[in-house]
């Protein structure tokens, strides 16, 4: 390809620094004449799509079939050799999770359901629950009669979850109106009226917009997860020649190659309709991990098997306990 000619001018007309040599030293653009030829533009086109797929190509070549190769490479210093990790990830994440997108297309989740038989019904559950009330206010009811009232108590709460429209206010007002030893305490009766005010919202389809709700926000969990990742790669393996920034580039790698795998199965399983195909995926991945920490922290083969099932058992129940929260963070707001 014909190159450019030089400026005369030796500044950088990015950054306005002095331009010893053909590259600026500071910006690292190239000081040429900015008057380009169609066909230079076209050729400059090419020879970057074919250096990022050589980049590309490399790096999938690594991560595929060298487990931990990729890193080991890439903390060396072969920063330019191949696709930044965090670029690499971002982007395999994004084509996964628009993956499932499409691949799980249904139906509208917050389109209210059976809204009409919920109205049906609605008149003979709220006139039962208020003469059930006034027997409690009335004292027809005795307070001392505890397994009565237990009783009642259950009754009415069935009453109002067995409804939708106005489910929430109606279980409010009867809790309101039993004796305080009968009332759920404060955690159910948060969780109570949380479920019934979306049941309210999205009626029979409540599952389904959660379950949308957190699927929605699942790549957020999973970027929260890379740093925990890291951090029980440093505890498992506290290399002082590793800083923490090492393990999260392993980290990100491993995660990359998840989401690559589970690209592959998805499209896969178009054809296969084989659901179970995502189980099996995990047997490859413990594999693919086992040898990557064996190769990348240059450890024996007893010690990788090892160290893995902690990791993973740290993994699980830390991905648990945030996941729990995450869930309980998304229900409180849907």
């Amino acid at each position: 390809m014909k190159t450019q000619h030089l400026r005369q001018d030796d500044t950088c007309l990015n950054c306005g620094h002095q331009v010893p040599d053909r590259f600026c030293s500071h910006c690292g653009q190239e000081n040429v004449d900015t008057k380009e030829s169609f066909g230079h533009l076209v050729s400059h086109f090419f020879q970057d799509i074919t250096h990022y797929d050589s980049k590309l190509l490399l790096s999938l070549k690594y991560l595929f079939f060298y487990p931990g190769k990729l890193t080991k490479e890439y903390i060396s210093g072969k920063r330019m050799t191949f696709v930044n990790p965090i670029r690499l990830y971002v982007f395999t994440s994004f084509v996964f999770f628009l993956m499932i997108g499409l691949v799980n297309h249904a139906d509208s989740p917050y389109e209210v359901g059976a809204k009409e038989k919920s109205n049906i019904k609605f008149g003979k559950i709220r006139k039962t629950a208020d003469r059930m009330l006034d027997s409690i206010r009335q004292g027809k009811v005795a307070p001392e009669d505890t397994a009565s009232l237990r009783v009642a108590a259950e009754n009415l709460k069935l009453l109002a979850m067995d409804t939708i429209q106005n489910a929430a206010h109606t279980y409010d007002s009867i809790q309101q109106s039993l004796p305080p030893h009968l009332r759920d305490d404060w955690g159910d009766r948060k969780v109570t009226l949380r479920t019934l005010e979306m049941r309210e919202k999205y009626g029979e389809n409540m599952e389904n917009a959660l379950q949308d709700k957190i699927a929605h926000h699942y790549p957020k969990l999973m970027f929260l997860l890379l740093p925990f990742f890291a951090l029980l790669l440093k505890w498992f393996f506290p290399r002082k020649s590793w800083v923490y920034g090492d393990h999260a580039i392993f980290s990100i790698h491993i995660h990359t190659l998840i989401f690559m795998l589970g690209i592959v199965a998805m499209l896969v399983n178009l054809f296969l309709h084989y659901d179970a195909l995502y189980a099996w995926l995990m047997i490859p991945i413990y594999v693919y991990f086992l040898f990557s920490l064996r190769n990348a922290y240059g450890v024996s083969f007893g010690t990788a098997l090892l160290k893995s099932l902690g990791i993973l058992l740290g993994y699980v129940l830390g991905t648990a306990i945030v996941g729990l929260v995450f869930v309980l963070i998304i229900f409180a707001i849907t």
